[in-house]
């Protein structure tokens, strides 16, 4: 599987493993090879550690309070009790450390207790920080993805100029195009 990492953020593209959450939600980390892929292309590992399911568990567990804690500001509300100490205890974890094999290459190694201590302390910085308030949603009514607008107008509207935001514009084109053409 593939996994898009365009939110600007890493624990944001963890929360994005759950996708088009108001619609018809599809669950990326479907099991512990999904897990495994995910820490891969994040870049967490070079080669993920064995992963159980208990782990992926973990894994969605940390990525739904950091998604409840981002959108909470979003929707003027205060975080729901209980994620921000979660994020903060995951946090709290050993990191992923990097492995000096011979000069020019760095390999990274964790366990994936490490992974999301990593991921955890990345959320604590972006939402305990001045960032938080650059958190966005996607303006795509189905695309649930949220991310960091690091635009200088502070304007951006979509999670990925790509995909919601090509689609949008594709749309928007049809619609002139229908409204301008000869009946």
């Amino acid at each position: 599987m593939e996994f898009t990492f365009v939110s600007g953020h890493l624990a944001l593209d963890l929360a994005a493993t759950l996708t088009w959450r108001s619609s018809y939600p599809i669950e990326l980390l479907a099991g512990p090879q999904d897990l495994s892929a995910w820490i891969e292309q994040a870049g967490l590992a070079d080669v993920a550690e064995r992963v159980s399911d208990a782990d992926v568990e973990r894994t969605r567990e940390l990525r739904e309070a950091v998604y409840r804690t981002a959108s909470a500001e979003l929707l003027d509300q205060p975080p729901r009790i209980g994620d921000l100490p979660l994020i903060s205890r995951t946090a709290a974890g050993r990191q992923v450390t990097p492995v000096l094999e011979e000069l020019g290459r760095t390999v990274w190694r964790g366990s994936v207790d490490q992974v999301l201590a990593t991921v955890a302390h990345q959320a604590c910085v972006l939402l305990g920080g001045p960032d938080h308030r650059r958190i966005r949603s996607c303006a795509d009514t189905q695309c649930t993805r949220l991310f960091v607008d690091h635009s200088r107008s502070g304007s951006r509207r979509w999670c990925d100029k790509q995909t919601c935001g090509g689609r949008a514009n594709a749309a928007a084109y049809r619609r002139r195009r229908s409204q301008s053409s000869p009946r």
